[in-house]
């Protein structure tokens, strides 16, 4: 079993990766992994003896929990979900934003402390898919009977954590990705979205919110992927 002190202060306070003071934060439904318990307990117990942080060092925590290829020079593989993201971030910072630039960049200093890139999970424990549970099986905690169960603990508490930082902190710009959450990302803005072609944006006070299609979902046609976090890169750069 997983320690229950330890997994209850991971979910209240750990809220993911990088840096705070970046121009634009990337949020997230919750990160992939946590296929075993061997997996989680790793995951959770390096998290504690690094000093129970609210935002990692993404590099220098996957070296501890024994995942450092993904951030090793030279980076064989973008991971699937960042490889997006982070060309839309390096498309808004006027560099060069092909899967090279995208490599270069998880290697170097995608979501690291002193980064000025930041990303975000709306719930905080790791799993495969949605569509898989295992904490009952790592946990004889009720709040983890489930992910209904799950989601009705957590969720109101990560909002208002996700929205107390971005009203401190006053990102520039602020990308959901995942239109499936839409309302969750509302919640967290206060206001309503309007969809802007295949967007959608609001604005509150000085900060720029977008939702987007998860950066894993595929769009039929030959370079409209790339077209889309482009266009999404270029929208980052031009927010006022």
């Amino acid at each position: 079993m997983i320690n229950k002190e330890i997994v209850i202060d991971f979910m209240d306070s750990f809220l993911g990766y990088g840096d705070l003071n970046a121009d634009t934060w990337f949020i997230g439904m919750e990160e992939s992994g946590g296929n075993s318990l061997e997996d989680v307990q790793t995951r959770i117990g390096t998290w504690a003896k690094r000093g129970r942080r609210t935002l990692e060092d993404c590099a220098d925590y996957h070296h501890a929990i024994g995942a450092g290829h993904l951030f090793t020079p030279p980076v064989r593989a973008a991971q699937r979900t960042w490889d997006w993201l982070m060309r839309a971030q390096l498309k808004s910072e006027g560099k060069p934003y092909d899967i090279s630039a995208s490599k270069e960049m998880q290697g170097e200093r995608w979501l690291r402390q002193g980064s000025m890139t930041c990303g975000l999970e709306l719930l905080p424990l790791p799993s495969p898919n949605i569509n898989v549970w295992h904490y009952n099986r790592f946990s004889n905690d009720p709040i983890l009977r489930d992910r209904a169960s799950y989601s009705a603990a957590m969720l109101p508490s990560r909002k208002a954590k996700i929205k107390a930082a971005i009203d401190e902190h006053r990102p520039r710009n602020v990308v959901f990705y995942s239109k499936r959450y839409l309302a969750h990302w509302q919640e967290i803005v206060g206001v309503g979205f309007d969809a802007v072609g295949d967007l959608h944006f609001a604005k509150s006070d000085d900060t720029s919110f977008f939702c987007t299609m998860h950066p894993t979902a595929q769009i039929k046609g030959a370079g409209r992927k790339k077209a889309y976090w482009e266009n999404i890169g270029a929208l980052l750069a031009n927010a006022e």
